[in-house]
């Protein structure tokens, strides 16, 4: 699965000014998504159980999903304006 750059790029600007919303899934997982951006094409980004991993996916197809280490998740965070140091 192939997140496009622009996609990434609008996620990255909601989260670095928390403007991030959260939909729960049937399955219980609970996806973050750039507030506003429901109705067009987003990336949604879920933290998995025991946070070892978060999963990526397109809204315009959500049956492929790009699996990022944790490390990888805080080195992306960690380039956002205004982030906190990173972890580990």
């Amino acid at each position: 699965m192939r997140v496009p750059q622009a996609a990434l790029t609008a996620f990255a600007a909601a989260l670095s000014v928390r403007t991030v919303a959260m939909r729960t899934w049937p399955d219980g997982i609970e996806w973050m998504y750039p507030m506003g951006t429901w109705q067009q094409p987003h990336l949604e980004v879920a933290l998995m159980a025991g946070g070892e991993e978060v999963w990526l996916r397109m809204s315009t197809d959500r049956s492929g999903v790009a699996v990022w280490t944790i490390e990888q998740w805080w080195k992306f965070a960690g380039q956002l304006p205004g982030a906190a140091p990173p972890h580990g």
